[in-house]
């Protein structure tokens, strides 16, 4: 595949720092399933926020994903999202793989897109402290970014795939720094987000460019950005009956929450605030940050083909320094199945008593 000039601008970045030293990890992920254990990584390593999750790769029940999405601030509609799979059939329920590259969106006049594409001629995947670099062969698309363990890292997705009328790049230059569920990147900590289930927060919020063609159509669009990835054990849907998953950046905050309820009837939480760039909160304690739906559709589990809610209100304990509530609305339903919805919309917040802020986000509901 070709690589676009930013591209090779940020790799050789990359390079500048370190790359290739004492630590570097390089991967090739064939495109096939391992017969056997696939083990997660379930405490954090130096340099691996954002590596290759599941030794010695993913069999038929286990998964591990990257995510980057973006949301326009320059337009009412338009947003993009880009998921690199490395999953089992049974995992996520994903036809074709078991690597490969999602991409969806919605454009400027509210219209729908999705496509997805294998990579069938294998993975590779180098990383460390000092960045990550990936390219997805057959699929025409990689991703690089700039080292974790310095201030505003960057990072570039590129597409280039005329059998899908995709071609084009994403860039996020983060302006809030990368966690774990309930602490911040370091070596030697808990990745769980819920039992048999991790995730790591390379870019809770970012400046994001997208300039792409699709189905010939041009694409371009300046908004907020982000960028995790989840990992797994077992088949996801075993592991609970619903999550809410969002981010958004309300004035000086920028967002993300997590509020799981498992199969035990357990609710787990994951809280993240940052103000300016420095961190404001951030909890894994009950009830840290609580979401629930409101409007039409607002029924508590959702269940499987319920459709999107109006909207969710978000509220986080501050732990003493008051309660951070926002209000979010469904305003585009960007990908929805009887499982799944990922919608985008106006959200409104900020400390109670405290000046309000209006913003766009970004955000999901899984309905086993």
């Amino acid at each position: 595949m070709q690589i676009s000039a930013l591209g090779i601008s940020l790799l050789s970045t990359i390079l500048v720092q370190g790359r290739l030293v004492n630590g570097l990890t390089q991967s090739l992920i064939p495109f096939q399933l391992i017969n056997g254990t696939s083990t997660a990584e379930v405490i954090s390593q130096p340099g691996n926020l954002d590596g290759r999750k599941l030794k010695p790769g993913v069999n038929d029940t286990t998964f591990d994903w990257w995510y980057f999405d973006a949301v326009s601030t320059t337009s009412r509609n338009e947003s993009l999202t880009i998921v690199f799979y490395n999953s089992g059939p049974r995992s996520l329920g994903n036809p074709g793989g078991p690597l490969s590259v999602q991409i969806s969106g919605v454009f400027a006049n509210g219209t729908t897109f999705v496509t997805a594409v294998d990579a069938t001629g294998g993975t590779t995947v180098q990383n460390d402290e000092n960045g990550i670099f990936s390219v997805w062969n057959g699929a025409g698309a990689s991703f690089a970014g700039t080292s974790l363990e310095q201030g505003s890292p960057e990072y570039i997705v590129t597409i280039d795939n005329p059998a899908i009328g995709v071609n084009g790049t994403l860039t996020l230059k983060s302006v809030s720094p990368p966690h774990y569920p309930c602490d911040l990147n370091k070596p030697g900590i808990s990745q769980e987000i819920i039992p048999e289930v991790y995730w790591s927060n390379a870019v809770p919020d970012a400046i994001a460019f997208a300039d792409f063609t699709i189905a010939g159509n041009p694409f371009k669009f300046t908004g907020n950005g982000y960028h995790d990835k989840n990992w797994g054990s077992t088949i996801l849907s075993d592991t609970f009956d619903t999550w809410y998953w969002g981010h958004a950046r309300l004035g000086p905050y920028s967002l993300v929450w997590f509020d799981t309820l498992t199969k035990d009837g357990k609710e787990h939480f994951s809280s993240w605030i940052t103000k300016d760039g420095n961190v404001f909160s951030q909890s894994c304690q009950s009830k840290s940050v609580v979401v629930r739906p409101w409007g039409v559709n607002n029924d508590y589990p959702p269940f499987p083909k319920l459709a999107a809610p109006s909207g969710y209100t978000i509220r986080y304990d501050l732990d003493g320094k008051g309660t951070f509530v926002a209000n979010f609305t469904t305003e585009n339903i960007q990908l929805s199945t009887n499982t799944y919805k990922r919608m985008t919309g106006p959200i409104v917040g900020g400390v109670q008593g405290s000046e309000q802020y209006e913003g766009q986000s970004l955000c999901e509901q899984f309905q086993y």
